[in-house]
């Protein structure tokens, strides 16, 4: 059985204009009915990586967030909006207030909850501590938004539910799983326990380049995307950034799960799949790439000498001290700049996800600059 994506385009935050397109996005699915039945407690969960206004691009825009709240009430649902971004993530009202969520509340009488709590939740042997809220809800639907990361290459559906781990807790999922092909194994795990049955991807204005942060450079895709498999809708947009297969390592674990409970990954790309003809996505270095394909004997030596670590423009920086708290193996302190121990870091980068003013960017390291890593 098919996989269905919908691509629809999309120009801009115009209410009417976005609403449209979710309107016809969704009807190729059946319509959002077909998801949202009367009474449904449904949670909707938007990309609300920080405190950044909708025109940086870093968070999922309010107007399309509001247009789903309506949507699903029309439908007879209850709305939830709830994320947990990242860092320390306990500012919520600020979170709220710079991100519109707390404008489409008001709109929508939707409720917005703090994400900041957790119940233990195991899968293969592994136990991660997730909002209590994804399992209270009757639905899900992921909001995420089409961007760049550096870490992981791509962020989008499948990595946008890693926002239903509480605050700090994310940095002991890092520390546990420091490896790029690590990480992406938690992030599947993640989906598999949530189990989100409809995404939308916000992808009228997205990011490029030292994405997901303040780091990425905003980019017009002009498109919405949905479906009800989160995974085919992933490898669709990522496929059109120009992401090389294989190279967005959970996309690539997830595919490999569903081979051994022999489910087919046939994709059917519905509505307007020539608007995907992007050009020259300026995508971040492919560190994950190389540790993919290596053979797996050399892969502990490589990982040790083919790297990405983080340094802080001291013209940028303004001290707030968020990457040393961000920071899971703590090997940043804070400083105007902050000083990073080399020894400790783990190169996750998660200190340049979180840094309000893109003064973190990756550098390669010798050997990674020698094999051509870009």
């Amino acid at each position: 059985m098919n996989a269905e994506v919908s691509i629809i385009g999309c120009n801009s935050y115009e209410q009417n204009e976005v609403r449209d397109a979710l309107q016809e996005a969704l009807a190729a699915l059946g319509g959002i009915e077909s998801f949202v039945k009367p009474g449904m407690r449904v949670l909707l969960k938007p990309n609300l990586l920080s405190p950044s206004p909708p025109e940086k691009a870093i968070t999922t825009h309010p107007v399309l967030v509001k247009t789903v709240a309506e949507m699903v009430k029309e439908a007879g649902g209850e709305v939830w909006i709830g994320d947990s971004p990242g860092g320390t993530g306990e500012d919520f009202q600020n979170l709220w207030s710079k991100t519109g969520m707390d404008w489409v509340a008001s709109e929508t009488q939707s409720r917005l909850l703090p994400l900041n709590k957790g119940t233990l939740k195991s899968l293969r042997g592994k136990s991660y501590l997730l909002s209590p809220q994804a399992f209270e809800a009757d639905l899900i639907i992921n909001l995420p938004k089409l961007k760049t990361h550096t870490f992981t290459l791509y962020t989008g559906a499948v990595k946008n539910l890693f926002g239903l781990v509480p605050g700090t807790r994310k940095k002991e999922i890092h520390l546990k799983a420091p490896s790029p092909k690590e990480f992406a194994k938690a992030l599947v795990d993640i989906l598999e326990l949530t189990a989100p049955r409809l995404t939308i991807m916000d992808g009228i204005l997205g990011q490029e380049g030292y994405g997901p942060g303040a780091g990425g450079t905003p980019r017009k895709y002009g498109v919405i995307g949905a479906s009800a498999d989160p995974v085919a809708l992933d490898l669709v947009l990522s496929q059109a950034m120009g992401c090389p297969g294989g190279s967005v390592l959970h996309l690539a674990e997830a595919k490999r799960r569903r081979w051994e409970n022999g489910e087919s990954m046939d994709i059917k790309v519905m509505g307007k799949k020539w608007l995907l003809d992007w050009k020259n996505v300026k995508l971040p270095p492919l560190s994950g790439l190389m540790r993919f394909f290596i053979p797996g004997f050399l892969s502990p030596l490589l990982e040790r000498l083919v790297y990405l670590r983080p340094r802080v423009d001291a013209s940028k920086c303004s001290a707030c001290g968020l990457c040393a708290q961000s920071c899971p193996a703590g090997a940043i302190s804070p400083g105007n700049p902050p000083e990073i121990d080399r020894k400790k870091c783990t190169g996750c980068l998660c200190c340049q996800e979180i840094c309000p003013q893109g003064a973190i960017s990756p550098i390669r390291s010798p050997l990674a600059r020698l094999a051509g890593i870009k």
